[in-house]
């Protein structure tokens, strides 16, 4: 039976940090589909830079204001939202990162005519920074590879937000 060396015991402490690194960085792309779905918008104050920049199909929104913006208008007035993420991976350059991963993204409005869900999938590609609090997303890109359910919720979403607008809401 073969025993390990001593030196097959010591610490590989730069494995260790970039196993820390893309858990971390993860945790991040987690934590965004949480805050999206429940309505979170402070959170997102911890998963990008203040002056972060996402580009959400053909969109372009700069800075936090902005991005929680378009975030808040577009799922708030669904009755439900479900982000699932997954296949995760990054690239780590020291206190910069490219990362990713693959989505499906769900809104949910009861009783539309023509069926209740609208699925966007994809993937977001992010351009990631250390920060003295964590990894933080400095540009976010949601590349689509699908749409499917029933646009007309998508529609209905965008006409209760209008509304809710135009009644000072």
């Amino acid at each position: 039976m073969e025993t390990r060396s001593e030196d097959s015991q010591t610490l590989d402490v730069d494995r260790i940090q970039d196993l820390l690194d893309r858990e971390a960085i993860r945790h991040i792309q987690i934590r965004y589909a949480w805050s999206l779905d429940n309505h979170n918008w402070e959170a997102l104050k911890e998963i990008f830079l203040p002056d972060a920049v996402a580009d959400y199909r053909g969109e372009r929104f700069e800075g936090l204001e902005a991005i929680v913006a378009k975030c808040a208008s577009s799922l708030e007035p669904a009755d439900a939202s479900q982000h699932l993420n997954g296949c995760h991976w990054a690239q780590i350059d020291g206190d910069k990162a490219i990362a990713g991963c693959y989505f499906i993204a769900t809104k949910y409005i009861a009783d539309v005519p023509g069926g209740d869900t609208f699925i966007v999938g994809g993937k977001y590609i992010d351009q990631m920074v250390r920060t003295p609090d964590g990894w933080r997303i400095a540009h976010r890109l949601l590349e689509q590879t699908f749409l499917d359910g029933n646009p007309e919720v998508e529609t209905i979403s965008q006409t209760r937000w209008a509304t809710r607008q135009q009644d000072g809401g």
